[in-house]
């Protein structure tokens, strides 16, 4: 809301002046309407062109509601003058994307939104909002106020230390900053709940007893934490490919497995889709059932390791050939484990307790991985169609 002093300069180029007496009424404009005015003695001024005009009091200005509209105050006193600018939000997101409204956050708002800086679906528990001065000076300071029921009777306001919501018993003036010092950090709204609705307002204070009354309010909903996996079974050419339950990779053909072999890779790889907004990133877990390829037949095993198997008798295992996701510096991006990330023949264990193979340290937009079947039977093993293992992938976000 915009404040407007109203004052009136009298030019007074009268020739004739003649007493008049007026009562009550209606004056009106086509910016402005004075009801019932009464005038006290005055006076009518003639110009020489022919017009008049009156001179007349009409009151003086009360603390009356009335006097306020949505875009305009008349002020009541002389101290009024002195009141700093009602503030307004420039911008409040949690969720946007592909634009904002936001001009001074990261570069990657401008084109991203905040899915950019948060990652799928925007942020679950942090926003940020930026400040319209309405022309206040720039050591202005400006204190937030939040709500998750539009001020009915959640009122609670923004620390200026940690950013995140305070009562309004330990609420100070440590909490009023300038709009620079409030836009300086990324997020400058921590600590809300997931899936919430919230709204905010600014009031600004510039000097002892200048603090405006609170400014127009602004809402925005925060996220849900946001989750997903998948898995497809593809060639090495499988970049791109998705395919539908259920997953089976096969050592057969060109690809069998013959006691005494040289280690043998699947033609099929097991390529993986991950992304969350998880401040934490993610990891994920394998665990098989059998710890190697059993055969029931046989009832042999080979069994699972974290080798070489050019240098071991039989093993089996898991070795990372592939790794990529959308990049904003914002975001993390993903990394096998070393146990995994061997050149070769070197693979890792699936072993019958979990294992992590993957994992990111911030929110990840459309990961892609992909993983090599390693398998070396030795010489003891006896021929059979029903060596296999049952492996599970487990995504576990860090909310």
């Amino acid at each position: 809301m915009k404040y407007i002093k109203a004052f009136t300069i009298l030019s007074l180029i009268s020739l004739f002046i003649f007493p008049i007496c007026a009562v009550a009424a209606e004056i009106d404009s086509t910016n402005f309407k004075i009801v019932g005015a009464t005038t006290k003695q005055g006076a009518i001024l003639q110009t020489t062109d022919g017009d008049y005009s009156a001179l007349l009091q009409a009151g003086r200005i009360s603390n009356n509601p009335r006097n306020y509209s949505t875009s305009y105050k008349l002020f009541t006193s002389p101290e009024d003058a002195f009141i700093a600018a009602v503030p307004e939000v420039g911008c409040f997101e949690t969720t946007t994307s592909g634009s904002s409204n936001c001009t001074t956050g990261p570069t990657e708002l401008s084109t991203g939104g905040m899915v950019a800086i948060c990652g799928p679906s925007g942020c679950y528990n942090q926003a940020r909002f930026e400040i319209d001065t309405n022309d206040n000076p720039t050591d202005t300071l400006y204190s937030i106020q939040i709500s998750q029921d539009n001020f009915v009777s959640d009122f609670r306001y923004i620390d200026g230390n940690t950013f995140s919501p305070e009562g309004i018993s330990t609420h100070n003036l440590s909490d009023y900053l300038t709009k620079t010092d409030w836009e300086t950090p990324d997020f400058n709204i921590l600590g809300l709940q997931s899936g919430t609705l919230y709204y905010i307002r600014i009031v600004a204070l510039h000097g002892d007893f200048t603090e405006s009354i609170a400014g127009p309010i602004a809402s925005a909903t925060t996220s849900s934490g946001s989750v997903f996996f998948d898995i497809d079974i593809e060639d090495e050419n499988g970049v791109t490919a998705e395919t539908a339950s259920p997953y089976s990779i096969f050592f057969t053909g060109a690809y069998e497995l013959i006691s005494g072999s040289t280690p043998v890779t699947a033609e099929n790889r097991i390529w993986l889709d991950a992304a969350t907004n998880s401040q934490g990133g993610f990891a994920i877990v394998i665990r098989g059932v059998n710890g190697g390829l059993k055969s029931n037949t046989t009832g042999q095993t080979i069994v699972s390791a974290t080798a070489d198997l050019n240098t071991v008798s039989d093993g089996f295992g898991l070795q990372s050939e592939y790794i990529n996701q959308d990049t904003y510096p914002y975001l993390g991006s993903v990394s096998a484990t070393s146990a995994y990330l061997g050149t070769g023949n070197s693979v890792g264990i699936v072993s019958t307790t979990p294992n992590k193979i993957y994992e990111s340290n911030a929110p990840i937009y459309n990961g892609r991985m992909a993983l090599k079947v390693i398998a070396k039977p030795g010489t003891d093993k006896v021929g059979a169609s029903d060596y296999q293992e049952t492996i599970y992938f487990i995504l576990i976000p860090r909310f």
